[in-house]
């Protein structure tokens, strides 16, 4: 299909991975930012191995897994916690939701 041209820069880019082109290996000081809050990036939708299956989804993951690791789908504070003990009744996430506590602004 040597008539097709890439028009944008992802195309341009898969096309120069497919002729050998570009590197297999690159250094991510270039590509990412590397801390958590150092810039607004919406769209970086991807767990550290590059995949979705670590995303924090569904809700059981995201009440314990994902404020440490930095790969959050939004942007979301670190280990903040002003109520520590909301959690000490539910050991299982999956098997005791109904014991969550969670934590309202009062009447709304």
């Amino acid at each position: 299909m040597k008539h097709v041209k890439p028009i944008n820069l992802k195309a341009q880019a898969l096309r120069a991975r497919a002729e050998g082109e570009l590197p297999d290996v690159f250094a991510l000081q270039m590509q990412l930012p590397m801390s958590c809050s150092t810039v607004f990036d919406p769209g970086w939708e991807v767990d550290g191995m590059f995949g979705l299956a670590g995303l924090c989804q569904p809700m059981e993951n995201d009440l314990y897994g994902c404020s440490a690791d930095c790969w959050w789908p939004a942007q979301v504070p670190d280990e903040l916690v002003n109520y520590p003990g909301w959690s000490d009744q539910c050991s299982a996430a999956v098997r005791d939701w109904q014991k969550i506590k969670f934590i309202g602004n009062g009447g709304s």
